[in-house]
């Protein structure tokens, strides 16, 4: 048997799936913020989570702990101990691309550090 980095790739995905959610509690209201048709990657030992309800975004560790509460419009992944958010904006279409890219537009993003605290606009 070939053991491939698509495999690889989804093993790892796989059990970071059953880490997040066998901690998870029936009543669980998040949900994992979905890209390339699969769970967010890690980043710096975070995933970004959606709140079901709200649909504002969170980070959480893969293994379901909410390290910051959900309340951005969208915020990308952590990054040197940062991550760039904005609490308003929308989610826009890359021309061309025929509905399978798009970005979010905001005028008011800022930075966050793991805690959620609010750090710089740069």
């Amino acid at each position: 048997m070939t053991f491939s980095f698509t495999h690889l790739h989804f093993s790892i995905t796989f059990i970071l799936f059953l880490l997040f959610c066998g901690s998870c509690s029936p009543t669980q209201s998040y949900d994992i913020y979905q890209i390339d048709n699969g769970n967010d990657y890690v980043q710096e030992g975070l995933v970004r989570i959606i709140d079901k309800t709200t649909h504002k975004m969170g980070y959480a560790t893969p293994q379901g702990k909410v390290m910051i509460q959900p309340q951005f419009a969208f915020g990308f992944p952590f990054k040197n101990g940062r991550a760039k958010v904005t609490t308003e904006g929308e989610l826009k279409e890359v021309s061309d691309s025929q509905g399978e890219y798009h970005y979010w537009e905001s005028s008011s993003w800022f930075y966050i550090d793991k805690q959620g605290n609010k750090i710089s606009k740069k």
